[in-house]
């Protein structure tokens, strides 16, 4: 009998069908990055590519299932709820009051001044921020998200910085070592960064691997780093844990979480910013 065909994206897995057997993180990462670029694996293509059992590969599949990384399908998996692959446009309509009122949270935060350098992430609720922000005292921004960089522009009021780096399909976001590069030429005054999920004893968790090294980066290259996510980050998960909870300095979110979200971040020493919260006290600066 002959094999089905498969709509892998073979091009973008040829380069990986001599790689040697490698411990299961290892795999682990590259099994999604490599969804993300095709958007659709298969267990046979993969027991090719890393030479181990079919039956290896499906036990990866459901540990990174459990991780939120992707969704298992018959014979394979495909990228998690199409999250990866929803156009700006799709992820800007979600959620679209929370990405006002996380902007007018962060704006009362007053934690930033005239003539700062500032650290802007890309993202749909980074760009809302960023609209907030064109007009406002003259700073310098750098960011890697291309659509953050053009708003922030517009104005004429900001110098504007944007990395280098490789466009992320389906995103209006720079990833890869040119990011990395760029940022570690500055030291931030204040830093504003999206994450996929939050998680009370890991941290921020991101999809891509790149967005996770640059998260650590930039909390080491900021005096205060402030992290903004909607609700919905409290329950989802992603592969990759980035920046421990004691080096965030204020979260701000759109609703209150959870008590064990919150008792985390009250022992990590997080100020917990939302629009039912009190005014707690200034931001502290490393």
């Amino acid at each position: 009998m002959r094999r089905p065909q498969h709509n892998t994206n073979t091009a973008a897995i040829d380069h990986l069908t001599r790689a040697p057997t490698e411990l299961s993180a290892t795999r682990h990462r590259r099994i999604v990055e490599l969804l993300a670029e095709t958007a659709e694996l298969h267990v046979d293509d993969l027991s090719r590519i890393f030479a181990v059992s079919p039956e290896t590969i499906r036990r990866d599949l459901r540990l990174l299932e459990q991780k939120g990384a992707l969704r298992r399908v018959h014979g394979g998996a495909v990228l998690c709820q199409e999250i990866l692959v929803q156009s700006y446009q799709q992820r800007m309509a979600l959620l679209t009051p929370v990405k006002e009122v996380i902007p007018e949270q962060i704006l009362q935060l007053s934690v930033h001044a005239e003539g700062q350098t500032i650290f802007i992430g890309g993202g749909s609720t980074m760009l809302a921020l960023a609209k907030r922000m064109s007009d406002r005292d003259s700073a310098i921004f750098v960011t890697n998200g291309t659509n953050v960089a053009v708003t922030l522009k517009r104005s004429g009021v900001h110098s504007v910085v944007l990395t280098g780096g490789q466009v992320h399909g389906g995103h209006e976001l720079l990833t890869g070592n040119h990011v990395l590069e760029t940022v570690r030429r500055f030291n931030f005054d204040v830093a504003y960064i999206d994450a996929d999920a939050l998680d009370a004893d890991l941290g921020l968790l991101d999809r891509l691997e790149s967005e996770s090294l640059l998260h650590r980066l930039i909390a080491r290259h900021s005096r205060r780093y402030v992290v903004a996510i909607d609700h919905a980050k409290f329950e989802a998960s992603a592969p990759f844990a980035s920046v421990p909870l004691p080096e965030i300095d204020v979260l701000v979110t759109d609703r209150e979480p959870s008590e064990v979200v919150k008792n985390g971040l009250q022992l990590a020493g997080v100020r917990l910013v939302h629009p039912d919260s009190l005014n707690g006290p200034p931001c502290r600066a490393k």
